[in-house]
């Protein structure tokens, strides 16, 4: 069960506390439990949507936008930013973009980047709101967190010694193609494609 909360702490910012620091092996299989964190995330999300019923419309997804990025606590778009401003900053110098990655500034590159993203998100939210299709609230941090899983499966990782290094070299891969598959199947379901 360690593993799990190894996934919500670090995917997250609700309060969870470790007992230590994990072991390698641990950090490795806690990217079996990402998407099952993107289903807690989803359900909490789905629980703040049907409290906002009345609200207009555009506050009510501004609303959950917001809960959105505060449940997450926004690392994610931490790395959308680094990586904007990496890929057009290190001109296809691979030393240079992973040097700009580490650097904690951001340029202007990184917040249009975030602008845009997160207004792409309040209109995909406000489209769900109005259309009456909340299941996406529920599959869409699912998605996203089981597309982590996906990319540790498939794409070998660029610098060693980074944050992540050791989720890729601790993944169990066999399982780690089954959680993706099941995900998949059960996401499909779910939304009735």
């Amino acid at each position: 069960m360690l593993p799990f909360w190894i996934a919500l702490q670090f995917l997250g910012s609700l309060p969870i506390r470790l007992p230590g620091m994990p072991r390698p092996e641990e950090l490795g299989r806690s990217l079996l439990y990402y998407p099952l964190v993107g289903a807690v995330f989803g359900t909490l999300l789905l629980g703040f949507n049907t409290l906002l019923g009345g609200a207009p419309p555009m506050l009510h997804a501004a609303l959950v936008l917001s809960a959105w990025v505060l449940l997450s606590g926004g690392p994610h778009l931490d790395g959308l930013a680094d990586s904007a401003d990496a890929w057009l900053g290190g001109f296809g110098d691979r030393e240079r973009t992973l040097k700009i990655m580490k650097d904690p500034r951001s340029g202007p590159i990184a917040v249009v980047t975030l602008v845009l993203v997160l207004l792409l998100k309040f209109a995909a939210i406000l489209a769900l709101i109005e259309s009456h299709a909340s299941v996406w609230l529920l599959l869409a941090p699912v998605i996203g967190r089981a597309a982590m899983l996906g990319l540790f499966l498939g794409t070998p990782y660029v610098r060693s010694g980074g944050l992540g290094q050791a989720l890729a070299d601790h993944l169990p891969r066999g399982p780690g193609r089954k959680v993706l598959a099941a995900t998949g199947e059960r996401a499909v379901i779910s939304a009735g494609v």
